[in-house]
């Protein structure tokens, strides 16, 4: 299980009001139960040392609305595909050849990197348009190829997962079918989950106005109907999150607040109820809305600020 440090101010990730709806109200509550179930933890969180600056940066290259839908092509030319067919490793190339690939069409696709401690984890996923019952995941383990061990299934009232795991590398295999799924999210959801060595650099990430001076520790994105991090990316998301020197905090507040927004094709909502303290931006660019979460997060005796992006097109 992850060990995730304690994030205050805010705890949970609230949708911009702008273009809201159910959809948004099942992702929180999904992100929240996921919050409140983690533990805190001591593990050494990254520790950037670079203050950040104040200063509005000048857009550099092409703006948010105009590249964000080219990093999307991959994952959206999978919908409507038969997943035994289809070429995953087009978009998500941890499915290679050897990866035992489930019945089901494409309904959704993603992927989200993070750093926990020194570790860095890539999770891949792909949303299916038929959720197996319990005996169709026993089938699928049981028929896994050698180099595979099927550990396990569990259920619960809203779900039965099946993991397994390949003895080569590790790489695991989170196969998840939903009872009764909520808007936005698939009825069957296709993980691999391992190790990586290095963060993705999406031209969408340059495109997102951030002070100097921090660290990106996690980069997510997708389409249609799957969840990246706990929320369902619907008809698009991207979420990125930099940690800063914990002293840096009020800085960062008034970065956003000062023009920063602006000057890259950004739009704040209601600029009028932003001060110095606010935790969180409404933003939209285009038909994308979300926010920019301003934080703080305590590992162990340590403190840092973060930096959350959340950006979807409802």
């Amino acid at each position: 299980m992850r060990r995730v440090p304690l994030l205050l101010a805010p705890a949970i990730l609230v949708l911009a009001a702008c273009g809201a709806g159910a959809a948004d109200t099942a992702a929180t509550s999904a992100a929240s139960d996921a919050t409140s179930a983690a533990p805190s933890t001591s593990e050494a969180a990254p520790s950037p040392t670079a203050a950040p600056s104040t200063t509005a940066p000048a857009p550099a290259g092409e703006l948010f609305v105009d590249v964000v839908d080219q990093a999307l092509e991959p994952y959206a030319a999978l919908i409507g595909t038969s997943l035994s067919s289809a070429d995953p490793a087009s978009a998500l190339p941890l499915f290679d050849g050897d990866v035992p690939l489930p019945a089901g069409n494409v309904v959704g696709a993603g992927r989200l990197v993070e750093q926990w401690g020194d570790t860095l984890e890539v999770v891949q996923m792909i949303g299916l348009d038929t959720a197996p019952d319990k005996d169709d995941l026993e089938d699928y383990g049981a028929a896994a190829p050698s180099g595979w061990a099927y550990n396990s299934i569990s259920t619960t009232d809203s779900s039965r997962t099946l993991v397994m795991t390949r003895a080569s590398d590790g790489l695991r295999v989170v196969f998840m079918s939903s009872i009764d799924p909520g808007p936005g999210v698939p009825p069957a959801e296709f993980r691999l989950e391992a190790e990586t060595s290095e963060l993705p650099q999406p031209a969408w990430l340059a495109s997102l106005p951030v002070p100097p001076g921090g660290e990106i520790t996690a980069v997510g994105e997708g389409i249609g109907q799957v969840e990246v991090n706990y929320f369902p990316a619907v008809d698009g998301l991207v979420t990125a999150t930099w940690t800063f020197p914990g002293d840096q905090l009020e800085a960062l507040q008034e970065f956003y607040a000062e023009g920063a927004l602006e000057a890259a094709g950004f739009t704040l909502v209601d600029p009028d109820s932003i001060t110095v303290g606010a935790s969180y931006f409404d933003v939209s660019a285009g038909d994308w809305v979300g926010q920019i979460v301003v934080g703080e997060m305590i590992d162990g005796d340590q403190s840092f600020a973060t930096v959350q992006w959340f950006l979807t097109r409802p």
